[in-house]
């Protein structure tokens, strides 16, 4: 498993290896949490530790909160900093996911093609689609709170169902073999091919 910084960071270099300047906070929550969905759907397991939350502004992951704060546009990695246990003095890390399974690569490559080059807007489209995990939870009568945990089994269960949309449309064998995504965003809301 991984850090959500390093699936992050990932996301962080590709748009620099590609040019894309227009790689912002909320963006950078929701290609994040697009690839904890596709984790989830394809390989039945959670990509990176730590919760997703359904706030006003759309999914967000607990764990880059304070590293995004404050940030207009994200074009450096991610540092953290922890205590080095052996020295107990302050260490700066820059996660990345070198060390990542096959599988993992394979869905941080889907989610990049399938969502790295929308605009931002586009994607908070595609991430506060109805019916999606965001909406249930956040358009929830009864929601009480300003944030409201996103359960990884909710996450889990939506990406299934696009997969499977999508698995009926492109004629692949089975639900990993899908790696198109046919949610394509408009101004007036959501259309599934």
């Amino acid at each position: 498993m991984l850090e959500a910084v390093a699936v992050a960071n990932h996301f962080i270099a590709q748009a620099a290896s590609e040019r894309l300047r227009d790689l912002n906070p909320p963006k950078l929550h929701e290609l994040t949490y697009c690839a904890q969905g596709w984790h989830l759907a394809m390989l039945g397991t959670s990509l990176f530790d730590g919760g997703i939350v359904a706030t006003v502004n759309g999914p967000r992951i607990a764990a880059l909160q304070d590293h995004l704060s404050g940030t207009k546009r994200v074009l450096e990695p991610l540092v953290v900093r922890r205590s080095d246990p052996q020295s107990g003095k302050m260490i700066e890390l820059t996660p990345h996911p070198q060390a990542a399974d096959e599988g993992t690569r394979r869905v941080l490559a889907i989610t990049w093609k399938a969502y790295g080059k929308l605009s931002g807007y586009d994607l908070s489209l595609v991430t506060r689609e109805q019916g999606g995990p965001w909406d249930l939870l956040w358009n929830d009568p009864d929601r009480g709170a300003d944030t409201v945990d996103i359960p990884n089994e909710t996450i889990r269960l939506w990406f299934r169902q696009l997969a499977e949309r999508n698995r009926k449309v492109t004629s692949a064998k089975s639900v990993k073999d899908t790696q198109r995504i046919l949610v394509t965003p408009n101004r007036d809301g959501m259309k599934s091919a």
